[in-house]
Parts: C-alpha cells; sequence; structure tokens
C-alpha cells in the first residue's frame, strides 16, 4: 500500500491517492497526508480509485480525518469500487462525505 499526496494550491485542493489495500497499516502515514500539509485548503479529495480492499481502521482514519478538518471543508471520497461504495454507503458515510 502507498499514498502520495497532490497540493494544488491554485486550485485550493489536495489529493490523497491510495494504493493497495487501505488499514490499519497506514495510520501514521494517512494522518501525515492531511496534517503534514503547506497551507489550508478547502477541499480534500481521497482518491480511491486502485483501493483493493478497506478495513474497519480504515473508515475509523477516514472519520478522524473528517473530525480534525472543518466542517465547511469538503470531503471527496472519490474512484472507489462498487463493492467499497457499498461499504460506505452502509456505513452511512455518504452523511459526512461527498462519495464519487
Amino acid at each position: 500500500m502507498s499514498i502520495t499526496v497532490n497540493q494544488d494550491n491554485r486550485n485550493n485542493t489536495v489529493t490523497i491517492s491510495l494504493i493497495g489495500s487501505f488499514d490499519f497499516s497506514l495510520f501514521n502515514d494517512f494522518r501525515a497526508a492531511y496534517t503534514d500539509l503547506d497551507g489550508d485548503f478547502n477541499r480534500y479529495v481521497i482518491d480511491m480509485s486502485s483501493v483493493e480492499y478497506l478495513d474497519s481502521a480504515a473508515l475509523g482514519m477516514l472519520l478522524s480525518m473528517r473530525n480534525a478538518i472543518p466542517a465547511e471543508q469538503d470531503i471527496d471520497l472519490k474512484g472507489a469500487n462498487a463493492f467499497i461504495k457499498n461499504i460506505l454507503m452502509i456505513s452511512r458515510f455518504d452523511k459526512r462525505f461527498n462519495i464519487i
């Protein structure tokens, strides 16, 4: 699993791309991806198009991110496959995130 972070100052957006399994092994790296940034951003995009597996720890990490970022700033969960999108919907993440 790997994480890459792209800060787009022009569009005031941060894109965090995940590859492989999104699980507890990424706890520190995922937290650093949204806290160790150069500046404040209005939109955060979590690119899940290459995520093959997601566990309950990943759901908790997403909720921790949502709690750490002010409510007026958007967080988009983008590109999840049908299985992962179903997990997000069953967990009612559509109430706290934009699922694209």
